[in-house]
């Protein structure tokens, strides 16, 4: 079922709510609404019209070419995000980021999905974009924690190391402690899908018209894919900004 464009402006109408709570706080965030809605509407104008043409066209090439920049702007917006060590960040990045990609991706389309042609952008570009934005934020999360838990305590570092640990081993309890961050909100996530929430690609398959079941089983799909390619991606990006941080002396690099 479609939904109007006057239809579309009474959901607008919603937005007098979280209004009237800034006026009554006096939080100085309306603008910022506005600004942040606008954006939206604009970017989701463009994206639509671009991937009309795209899933018409049903070309590999441009299939492509739009998941590269999709992966671009992520690595883009990650090394935007992340204030510490700027020199090392961009090949972590993209190799983390490109490597899960390359692995995900071919398995789903080829052993999963199975779509003719096998990179159809009708499948490729939506599942890959719900694995990749996925993959960005919980990569930012495990840097930051990882780089946090390795600055505020730099004494037990060197006492492992002192005591004739490898790098490896030394850095091992923060490695350990932000993999475990970074993934408890995808685990949390998941055990609440279903009975607490409907997620977003199950409710657009259902308000499409898909039978219940045949959404279960993609959403399930997504939520495997999604899990597997977030670990990947953390577990890459923190063995690589390891291998980067320290010198061949285990010293931290400024």
């Amino acid at each position: 079922m479609d939904i109007s464009y006057i239809s579309l402006l009474f959901a607008a109408l919603l937005l007098l709510y979280p209004l009237l709570i800034f006026s009554h706080l006096k939080l100085k965030l309306s603008k910022q609404l506005f600004s942040a809605f606008a954006r939206m509407a604009i970017q989701l104008a463009i994206i639509g019209l671009w991937l009309q043409f795209v899933f018409k066209q049903m070309n590999l090439w441009l299939s492509l070419f739009w998941m590269l920049v999709m992966i671009a702007n992520a690595v883009f917006t990650l090394k935007g995000r992340l204030k510490f060590q700027p020199r090392i960040l961009l090949p972590i990045l993209i190799y983390s980021l490109g490597a899960t990609s390359i692995i995900i991706m071919p398995w789903l389309l080829i052993l999963v999905i199975k779509p003719q042609p096998v990179f159809s952008p009708i499948y490729a570009i939506p599942v890959y974009g719900m694995v990749l934005s996925n993959s960005m934020n919980s990569c930012a999360l495990a840097l930051e924690r990882f780089e946090s838990g390795l600055s505020d305590n730099w004494k037990a570092y060197y006492t492992r190391l002192s005591l004739g640990a490898s790098l490896w081993e030394a850095a091992l309890p923060p490695f350990k402690k932000a993999m475990q961050t970074s993934l408890m909100p995808q685990l949390l996530t998941i055990a609440s899908i279903g009975v607490v929430s409907l997620p977003g690609m199950m409710t657009g398959q259902i308000l499409g018209g898909a039978s219940p079941l045949v959404a279960i089983k993609y959403q399930m799909m997504i939520m495997i894919s999604i899990f597997s390619g977030v670990t990947l991606t953390d577990y890459l990006a923190i063995r690589l900004y390891l291998a980067k941080r320290f010198d061949m002396y285990h010293l931290p690099i400024a």
